[in-house]
């Protein structure tokens, strides 16, 4: 079996050359990855009030700040923020549910806008904080 593996063309002392090449972009301090991510914008686009429904307008702003698609992403900005910012989102949002899904819910199959998909997912993180 050990013949297999080493028939190929790479030499036993080029694994490790490789698995040190393939590493050398991890970061073992995590502090350093969510550090790098603090910098980051929350939201890669900048939301427009004029393609949300007037009724949420005044949400934008915690849409722009929530609305991370990125599932890793959101969960760590949840972690950092306060429980104050955390229940800010939450009273904001809860009274407006219906109408943001009825809202999301008649794109139908069509794509959503970004404005759209910040608004989901701002729901979702809400979410997340109520089931933990």
């Amino acid at each position: 079996m050990d013949s297999f593996y080493w028939s190929t063309p790479m030499s036993r002392t080029s694994v490790p050359l490789v698995l040190a090449v393939l590493m050398s972009g991890c970061s073992s301090d995590r502090s350093e990855q969510i550090g790098e991510r603090e910098q980051q914008p929350t939201s890669t686009y900048e939301l427009q009030a004029d393609e949300v429904p007037r009724q949420l307008r005044h949400l934008v702003p915690f849409a722009q700040r929530w609305g991370i698609g990125d599932d890793v992403g959101r969960a760590e900005f949840i972690e950092r923020s306060s429980a104050a910012e955390r229940q800010a989102l939450i009273r904001a949002i809860t009274p407006h549910q219906r109408e943001i899904t009825a809202w999301l819910d008649s794109f139908g199959t069509r794509p959503m806008t970004d404005e759209a998909a910040a608004f989901m997912y701002m729901q979702l993180a809400v979410e997340e904080m109520v089931i933990h």
